[in-house]
């Protein structure tokens, strides 16, 4: 597994730096976002669908549930997402509110946000997710959906895999909105 030492993290993952690309060139104006309908899947590629999700914004901006979700997403998960509320989905409590606080984090400043966290199965092997989440509006102004990409990567060790939703723990790394210049 590799470690983000990098100035730059969430430009190593060719799927990561792809979405931020394209959310920024979908944005109609440096300072509004770019609807949903900008966020084409067939021009985002197939190497990143599975890898996508699209969360909405609801309850006045307080929570978020999955609407789409990739293959690869539910495979690492073990779970389908699809209709989920974050907050209800894992049984985690922490973590629930960690991943909450990245959205809330990349509603308020309508930026993308990009993170990392290590999670750890009880049979002791240990992952690595990546996620970038790109903030949406049908106005430009107000959020009210995300696209994200999450990715992965798992040690070779003998044991059950961990599963980030499922995870026996979980340690945040970076956690940061990502500006024009970054």
């Amino acid at each position: 597994m590799s470690d983000a030492a990098s100035p730059r993290p969430w430009l190593q993952d060719r799927r990561v730096a792809h979405l931020l690309s394209f959310w920024r060139a979908a944005r109609p104006a440096v300072d509004r976002l770019p609807a949903r309908a900008a966020m084409d899947p067939v021009r985002l590629g197939p190497d990143i669908l599975p890898y996508l999700a699209l969360v909405e914004v609801t309850h006045g901006g307080t929570r978020f549930r999955f609407r789409l979700v990739g293959s690869k997403l539910i495979e690492h998960a073990a779970l389908d997402l699809s209709g989920s509320y974050i907050d209800d989905l894992n049984p985690n409590t922490d973590y629930a509110e960690y991943i909450n606080g990245l959205y809330r984090l990349g509603r308020d400043a309508r930026l993308p946000v990009y993170s990392e966290t290590r999670y750890r199965a009880d049979s002791g092997r240990v992952g690595l997710t990546r996620r970038l989440l790109c903030p949406l509006a049908d106005d430009g102004l107000a959020v009210d959906r995300f696209v994200a990409v999450q990715v992965f990567e798992t040690d070779d060790r003998i044991g059950d895999a961990p599963t980030y939703t499922y995870a026996a723990r979980f340690l945040p790394g970076i956690a940061k909105a990502l500006a024009d210049a970054d």
